[in-house]
């Protein structure tokens, strides 16, 4: 807004500041360079709108007091003609006696009463002391010759004046709404409005949702086998929340069985990243009998707190057939399947059940993770 007042303030400057009408139109002009400003930055916001209206009133009001201010402190000086009515005039040591009307030169020989000569209209504002000698009527001749070169003067300096009046004006219109563009340009530049919304979000970025391995052979079969679009039924599901008597926690972790407007789940949270955190899946011995010998997938449909994300770590272990090193996976709050393969060269027959073990969070600060399922799609 300081570069609206200043704008105002040069422009009150290069016009006839002492005229009313003159100050309203440059208050005006403010005020629509204002109204495109905000136009042009597509600002919507009536709160906001309001607001830089209301301090540019406020500009205008104290901007308009110091003007009245400064007239009024004006007016007080004497002017620097003064017309008296008395029959015999004091010449004033200040005023040119040329300036002084006929009509007393001509009272102060008679003695006779000063008529007014067309004086009492001249107000204090009036500047150029000829136009009130030419009201006067002319008796001498040389009064009228001056009266007469007086009239040409003020017929030749006044269109000069409305013209530079005038010119004044529109350049100061002109240097409002060039200004009114400059710093609607700058704040649009620095607030970012162009910017796009990946660049206005300061926050830490979600990445999309990724295989790791961590202490596991990736030649064993390791892969990042993308979204599925479903689950056909070939997939075996070994795990569904209801199944709670097939979740065992470790020392240090949680298993808590959830069910609200996000479905039915299995929160885990781990408190360390070792295995004092994991959490125990129990797999079926008939689940590795059609495992064994084969490259299987396994998915975990997964899902982290609202507005979190966590990177939690998987392990295998499968009795007999032997474990599947270790996976870590990053989950944010959106509902995903994370896959991996398992491959298992042996054909050994499984006499006890395998496990799955997940911990929730690899960084050990206590982040949860929701399981929805685990399924296996067992190998050709």
């Amino acid at each position: 807004m300081s570069g609206l007042e200043t704008a105002i303030r040069q422009a009150l400057e290069r016009s006839e500041r002492a005229n009313s009408e003159t100050r309203a139109r440059i208050y005006q002009s403010a005020r629509n360079a204002l109204e495109a400003g905000l136009r042009k930055q597509d600002v919507h916001d009536p709160e906001v709108i309001a607001q830089q209206r209301h301090r540019l009133e406020g500009v205008i009001h104290a901007i308009e007091l110091e003007e009245r201010a400064s007239l009024k402190a004006a007016a007080s000086v004497p002017p620097p003609i003064q017309v008296e009515t008395r029959s015999a005039p004091v010449p004033s040591a200040e005023l040119d006696h040329d300036i002084r009307m006929p009509s007393e030169r001509h009272a102060g020989r008679t003695g006779s009463p000063v008529a007014d000569g067309g004086l009492a209209g001249l107000r204090p504002e009036r500047r150029d002391g000829a136009r009130a000698a030419d009201t006067a009527p002319l008796t001498e001749p040389a009064a009228g010759k001056r009266g007469k070169a007086a009239k040409a003067d003020a017929a030749a300096v006044k269109p000069r004046r409305r013209k530079r009046g005038s010119f004044l004006s529109f350049v100061m219109v002109i240097t409002t709404l060039v200004a009114a563009v400059v710093m609607g340009a700058w704040w649009v530049e620095t607030s970012g409005l162009l910017k796009t919304a990946a660049e206005r979000d300061t926050s830490v970025a979600n990445p999309p949702s990724t295989v790791q391995s961590e202490d596991f052979d990736g030649a064993a079969g390791l892969k990042t086998l993308g979204a599925q679009a479903g689950f056909s039924g070939d997939w075996v599901e070994v795990f569904t929340p209801a199944d709670a008597s097939n979740v065992k926690a470790s020392s240090r972790a949680a298993a808590d069985p959830v069910s609200d407007e996000r479905g039915q789940r299995l929160r885990i949270t781990s408190a360390t990243a070792d295995a004092d955190g994991n959490v125990s899946i129990e797999i079926p011995v008939s689940v590795l009998e059609q495992i064994s010998g084969k490259t299987s997938t396994v998915a975990l449909s997964v899902q982290a707190d609202t507005g979190k994300q966590t990177q939690f770590s998987v392990e295998c272990d499968f009795a007999s057939l032997g474990d599947c090193g270790r996976h870590r996976f990053t989950v944010n709050d959106e509902k995903n399947d994370m896959l991996f393969q398992v491959t298992f060269d042996r054909s050994l027959a499984p006499s006890s059940p395998g496990h799955i073990l997940i911990n929730s969070d690899v960084t050990g600060a206590g982040n949860s993770v929701s399981v929805y399922a685990v399924r296996v799609l067992p190998g050709q």
